[in-house]
């Protein structure tokens, strides 16, 4: 005999209820742990060195900063490389060398200047496509993501009163660029846009050409 009331219904219903939104999230969380394992499966890590040239060209009050050329190194690691679509996250040292000048008589035209070096460390977040099959000898990836930075020192000089104070410790850029894969070996070759203003009391954002060789395993 059924006994069809309703709270004993609305009961049952509920218990139904619970017992799928379960299933649902084993099912999810086993789907996870399944796509979780097969990227971490396919972890390459490529340490890599270069060079930067930085298009920075600003007045912070009565000096004039041009940024020139600089190096750096870190490490990259891909995380699902062999896929179309791969997460590239990375960490990154940079120093590069800024000219600085000053006007001290107008008249005469004579001023000064002086070299410093600036540091910043980069942490790339970059989403990857592969332009080639795997297997192949040669592989061929686009990447685009965003840079954070921060700035880490400041070489100071003697006649100019510039300190890591004056730069903005965090700033956000834009990345784009092409990578080459030859075996074990890689090049990759990067424009970051800069989204904010490297000097806090100045204009100037500062745009970076990178390019970089490693190893890739």
């Amino acid at each position: 005999m059924k006994f069809n009331h309703p709270i004993t219904l609305f009961i049952l219903h509920t218990r139904k209820q619970s017992k799928m939104k379960q299933s649902i999230r084993i099912y999810l969380s086993f789907a996870f742990v399944l796509f979780a394992t097969a990227m971490m499966a396919q972890v390459a890590v490529s340490p890599k060195v270069g060079v930067n040239i930085s298009a920075l060209d600003t007045k912070l009050q009565d000096i004039r900063t041009e940024a020139r050329v600089g190096w750096n190194a870190g490490v990259d690691v891909r995380l699902g490389g062999d896929r179309m679509i791969f997460l590239q996250p990375g960490l990154h040292y940079y120093s590069f060398s800024a000219d600085l000048m000053k006007d001290i008589n107008q008249d005469t035209e004579l001023n000064l200047s002086e070299r410093t070096t600036i540091q910043q460390v980069k942490m790339p977040v970059n989403v990857g496509f592969n332009l080639t099959g795997d297997g192949g000898l040669l592989g061929l990836h686009l990447l685009g993501g965003v840079t954070p930075t921060f700035v880490t020192g400041v070489k100071e000089r003697p006649n100019f009163d510039l300190t890591k104070d004056d730069l903005n410790a965090f700033t956000l850029g834009a990345n784009v660029g092409v990578g080459i894969d030859i075996l074990f070996l890689t090049a990759h070759v990067g424009y970051e846009i800069g989204l904010n203003d490297f000097f806090k009391e100045a204009e100037g954002k500062n745009n970076v050409l990178t390019l970089n060789v490693g190893l890739t395993f």
